[in-house]
């Protein structure tokens, strides 16, 4: 008699049937069915995610059942929170727990800092850890650094968060001698101090002598000790007395601008003096040679061109010029000193 040929599975292979009873294996079997169904995406909507959770299962055996066994897979899982945390994520549940935690988040933090702000303000702010250690300052010729610091009442150990850069530039500002500072904090413990001085150009004759910066303006007072190796400004007396203060500043400007175009230019004589009167506009005098310079109120730069020409055709020759008028139009009136005679206006 010929034995039967085992039957064939779907891939070709034989399926050997295990007459043994395995209780195990009936009391862990279930029909396997999708990760997914209708039913559950119909009526559990907002849960979703809940049917995507991968189960860790053993690979089936057979055709129509598989064996599950309850088995712990560490990795398995983790990976599983991890896809169903990132689906969470978007849904329209999780996006109103965030809202509402957040929003609980602020009253709490809110509340807090209004009954215990003022108090970790202070506390913050008098910390040894903002103390200026370390305090910059720009170089100065005219005043001591330390000078300047003490008559802002400005030093080591100080609270940054205690200090205000505005106010206190501008204190410093209020000093003769600074034109424009500021003040800058670099946490948590160094302040720089940026100043510029201003630079004396000419002395002010009044009933004492006074510094005057480029802007025109006097600003400080001339010490005993202090050098008045600078060209004098002399004639603005009788306005500043009569309380004519803008003309008498505007008149300073213009008798700058001239000092400066002659500078530019090159001319070869150092300024003594400068007179201002309103009638003539500003006169200049130098110390060698010994002439009188007037230039009017007006055209300044076209002046001083035709001054270095009239000092080109008389070079040498100097000496014999009394006064230099550039105030007659287009033309240039030279006035010749007389044999013998001395020049009445001289400064040591």
């Amino acid at each position: 008699m010929k034995r039967p040929a085992p039957k064939r599975g779907r891939a070709g292979r034989s399926v050997l049937r295990d007459t043994r009873l395995d209780w195990a294996g009936l009391l862990a079997w279930r029909p396997s069915r999708p990760r997914w169904t209708r039913r559950e995406a119909w009526t559990t909507r907002r849960l979703r995610w809940v049917g995507r959770l991968p189960r860790p299962t053993l690979p089936s055996v057979g055709r129509s059942f598989a064996f599950r066994v309850a088995r712990p897979d560490p990795v398995a899982w983790l990976t599983a929170l991890r896809a169903h945390g990132d689906s969470f994520r978007h849904t329209w549940a999780a996006r109103r727990i965030g809202w509402a935690v957040a929003g609980v988040a602020g009253l709490v933090a809110v509340g807090a800092f209004g009954v215990y702000g003022s108090r970790l303000a202070a506390a913050i702010a008098d910390h040894p850890y903002f103390a200026a250690t370390e305090i910059v300052i720009t170089p100065t010729t005219h005043v001591r650094p330390g000078a300047l610091l003490e008559s802002v009442d400005l030093h080591p150990g100080m609270s940054l968060w205690r200090i205000d850069p505005e106010a206190l530039a501008a204190r410093l500002e209020a000093h003769p001698w600074i034109r424009r500072a500021g003040v800058r904090r670099e946490f948590p413990r160094r302040l720089v101090v940026d100043v510029v001085e201003r630079k004396p150009v000419a002395i002010l004759y009044l009933d004492e002598l006074y510094y005057v910066d480029t802007t025109g303006l006097a600003f400080v007072r001339v010490g005993d000790r202090d050098p008045i190796e600078l060209p004098f400004v002399t004639g603005v007396e009788a306005a500043i007395v009569a309380d004519e203060r803008p003309f008498a500043r505007h008149a300073i400007r213009q008798a700058l601008r001239v000092l400066d175009l002659m500078q530019a230019a090159g001319l070869p004589f150092r300024v003594s003096e400068v007179h201002i009167e309103r009638e003539r506009g500003v006169s200049v005098f130098p110390v060698e040679p010994r002439v009188a310079l007037t230039f009017g109120w007006s055209g300044f730069k076209t002046k001083v061109a035709r001054l270095e020409r009239v000092l080109r055709d008389f070079r040498g020759r100097e000496g014999r010029i009394r006064e230099i008028d550039l105030t007659v139009g287009t033309a240039v009136v030279v006035r010749l000193r007389q044999p013998g005679a001395k020049s009445k206006r001289a400064r040591a």
